[in-house]
């Protein structure tokens, strides 16, 4: 038999485990059940309410004058004409994505929001592929760095494949992009 101590430490276990499984929801949706806000940010309906959903583990730019444009308008140095086409590059390129055939599974967490007061989530296509990693893969976002952890996110591999070969952004605007993506100091 099991001493106390040993059930006890079971139980917060299970109990741990049983809350972590509750702590994401899924949503299944078709492509006309979602706008695109910008190419990190998507606009659903969640149990009767608008919501903004910042894709997790990638940045892209902005094409609406809200407090993060003007924090990259003064952090790199770039015009607002050239920042908003960034922008509104990345921003279609998101909507393309999204146009397919197919449906898409919106996973997300209810109770956590970013400083701009969006939900967090990830957004798959039909075929399991993230639209988040595909965007760095295309070269329309970067990696949002970990705020967890030190270590490199795998997606910084994608990020520096698409910079070699000169996707999307990297291709259209390198300079622009280099200084949006504060890698121009790492050049």
């Amino acid at each position: 038999m099991l001493a106390k101590p040993t059930l006890n430490l079971i139980n917060i276990m299970v109990l741990l485990l049983a809350s972590s499984q509750s702590w994401c929801k899924e949503l299944l949706l078709n492509g006309e059940e979602i706008a695109v806000e910008d190419g990190d940010t998507l606009l659903i309906t969640i149990e009767g309410a608008e919501e903004r959903i910042q894709l997790i583990d990638i940045d892209a730019p902005e094409d609406v004058e809200n407090a993060k444009f003007k924090l990259d308008l003064r952090r790199t140095g770039l015009d607002h004409d050239t920042l908003y086409s960034l922008g509104a590059i990345a921003s279609n390129h998101m909507a393309k994505l999204l146009s397919g055939e197919g449906g898409y599974r919106l996973s997300y967490e209810p109770e956590r929001r970013d400083r701009y007061g969006r939900l967090l989530g990830d957004l798959t296509n039909d075929a399991g592929v993230s639209l988040g990693r595909q965007m760095i893969t295309d070269g329309y976002a970067i990696a949002k760095p970990s705020q967890i952890s030190k270590r490199p996110h795998p997606y910084e591999t994608l990020q520096l494949q698409a910079v070699e070969k000169k996707m999307g952004l990297w291709g259209l605007l390198p300079e622009q992009t280099r200084l949006w993506s504060g890698a121009a100091a790492a050049q």
